[in-house]
């Protein structure tokens, strides 16, 4: 008997294998990565971000696994929430969901902010959180056309953003200046920035969580699996997507580090990664660095809101809200096939956080939340292996219980760096959402927060 989640066909399966990869890597963009948060990471982790980015690589490739594994098992757009429901019970699933609608406000503003970023250089004219407001408007729209037209679309954009991290690459691996051994005798500015110095391993292993945010976005490939062909695999999928999104951001940061001729200047620069274009390529190829950058995090905001859309439809298709919500978000255009209303409601949220003044606090909460659904995953896989030992699974995960039992002590580790600050405020919304839970859901159990079923259902699922 088949344990595929069985869901209405209302989303068309016009995706193929491909057009899902192309959607999922720019999901996880690794030009907006080795553009946007590389040079955030080098402010405080100097030339130890090598190391913070391979950390990261491992624990984020073992996460992968993972979610490959229960993603090829339980396929549906829900994506990781319903999975977390079905293996850890309907509460924990609840909170998965309010992490996802958390990170679908956040992270599309947070990279719309990055491509303004980039934008305002090339039109000085521009103001920042305008144009930030303005990308994410520009995406919200365009992500509420079909599905097949989104995929062609972001197929074009993810060849020239990978052109660019791939010109950079080569350009800085033909002008080697550094040992392969100073990637591993880190150093930083000093606070005055008049010198270097030894980095700390624990500031090393601090900025492990921002990295794993550059890698993250490989899990959008389970929430367009119910309009990718049935043939796929979606764990072979997801796990194709990642492994591509961490090569094309460790080899271009490879690369640049080691054709760094003067660390200090490189590290004192407001732009790291423009400088060394500039140095190489000359001031011409700024323009063209800039213009790379910003089409790619555009692209990378396409691909979040069309992720983060199917995560609101399939909330609402699951009833976790008062009737009224649920009918506004599984509402498809009549042309398009696409939850329109979704898309609109989620991209208007995001746009209005282009305006707060603290979005960089954003992105260390949304970071927050990340890692903790990458620890909650890990352990989902452990059980599901232990309990459910009859099923079937079209994708496993090798090695276990190791590459779960890494995915898990690396995620808890690098949350254990995070500020008290997100720390609490997670743990508020998670309160909030337990409360709505216990005082809304659980009494309503027969008509609300319905997840999509599949078989067999196991007798732990039927308890709870």
């Amino acid at each position: 008997m088949s344990n595929e989640v069985k869901t209405k066909e209302d989303l068309q399966r016009s995706l193929s294998f491909f057009g899902n990869i192309s959607i999922s890597v720019s999901d996880i963009s690794p030009t907006t990565g080795v553009f946007l948060m590389v040079p955030a990471v080098l402010a405080t982790t100097g030339t130890g971000t090598f190391i913070s980015f391979l950390g990261a690589a491992l624990i984020a490739l073992c996460v992968a696994l993972c979610m490959g594994e229960l993603g090829a098992l339980y396929p549906g757009a829900g994506g990781l929430y319903s999975i977390v429901n079905r293996v850890l019970g309907r509460p924990i699933g609840f909170l998965a969901l309010l992490n996802y609608l958390i990170q679908g406000i956040f992270l599309p503003a947070t990279i719309a902010f990055g491509a303004a970023a980039y934008l305002t250089k090339i039109f000085p004219s521009w103001t920042t959180n305008w144009t930030a407001f303005g990308v994410m408007v520009g995406c919200t729209v365009i992500t509420m056309l079909s599905m097949k037209w989104n995929a062609k679309f972001v197929e074009v954009f993810l060849i020239l953003e990978l052109v660019v991290v791939a010109v950079i690459a080569v350009v800085a691996i033909f002008h080697p200046s550094q040992e392969i051994g100073s990637l591993f005798n880190p150093v930083a500015l000093t606070e005055d920035k008049s010198s270097v110095i030894p980095v700390s391993w624990s500031t090393i292993f601090a900025a492990v969580t921002v990295a794993l945010f550059s890698y993250n976005g490989y899990d959008s490939s389970i929430n367009f699996s119910e309009e990718t062909d049935k043939n796929a695999n979606i764990g072979k999928t997801l796990f194709t997507s990642a492994l591509i999104g961490v090569l094309a951001q460790i080899i271009p940061l490879f690369c640049i580090l080691l054709s760094v001729p003067d660390i200090k200047t490189f590290l004192s620069s407001s732009s790291p990664i423009n400088y060394i274009g500039e140095m190489y390529m000359g001031k011409n190829a700024t323009l063209f660095l800039n213009a790379g950058a910003a089409i790619a995090m555009i692209n990378c905001v396409l691909a979040v809101i069309l992720q983060f859309s199917r995560v609101y439809y399939s909330a609402g298709r699951d009833k976790a809200f008062p009737e009224k919500i649920n009918k506004f978000l599984t509402t498809l255009h009549p042309t398009f096939n696409t939850p329109w209303l979704a898309t609109i409601f989620m991209g208007a949220l995001g746009a209005l956080v282009c305006f707060d003044s603290s979005l960089v606090s954003m992105v260390t909460f949304t970071s927050v939340t990340i890692v903790l659904l990458y620890a909650t995953v890990a352990l989902c896989v452990i059980i599901s292996r232990v309990r459910d030992k009859g099923l079937h699974r079209p994708f496993k995960a090798p090695l276990f219980p190791i590459i779960p039992i890494i995915a898990f002590i690396g995620s808890i580790a690098a949350l254990s760096q995070q500020s008290g600050k997100d720390l609490i405020i997670s743990g508020i919304a998670f309160g909030g959402a337990l409360l709505y839970y216990y005082l809304y859901l659980k009494p309503r159990s027969k008509t609300h927060w319905l997840v999509n079923s599949s078989e067999p259902i196991t007798n732990h699922e039927k308890a709870v």
